[in-house]
């Protein structure tokens, strides 16, 4: 089970560097493909960058960045929410900023 976690954690961090990069763009396919096949084995994990935070949420661990405020961000996840079979097996964790924050 640890081996399916550092692979799903592995696959995010790809998939953040693909984002940021159109050089390896055509890469994405074969990383859609190796998601394909973690997820069948009834692992799945979710990248929760742009949800709004709150504290209530059990999902994730966040890192609060500025002053907190009710309008919370998450902007960026260091790792993702990872499941099997629908139960969290490790939690996301994130960096949260409130929605008003500008960044220079």
């Amino acid at each position: 089970m640890k081996q399916l976690i550092e692979i799903a954690n592995q696959l995010h961090a790809l998939e953040k560097k693909i984002e940021k990069d159109t050089n390896f763009a055509n890469y994405n396919r074969h990383l859609q493909r190796i998601r394909q096949a973690v997820e069948e084995m009834g692992i799945t994990f979710h990248n929760p960058e742009g949800e709004k935070y709150a504290d209530t949420r059990t999902d994730i661990e966040a890192n609060i960045t500025g002053e907190p405020s009710e309008n919370m961000v998450i902007t960026q996840a260091i790792k993702p929410i990872v499941m099997q079979n629908g139960q969290i097996i490790q939690s996301g964790i994130v960096i949260v900023e409130s929605s008003f924050t500008t960044k220079a």
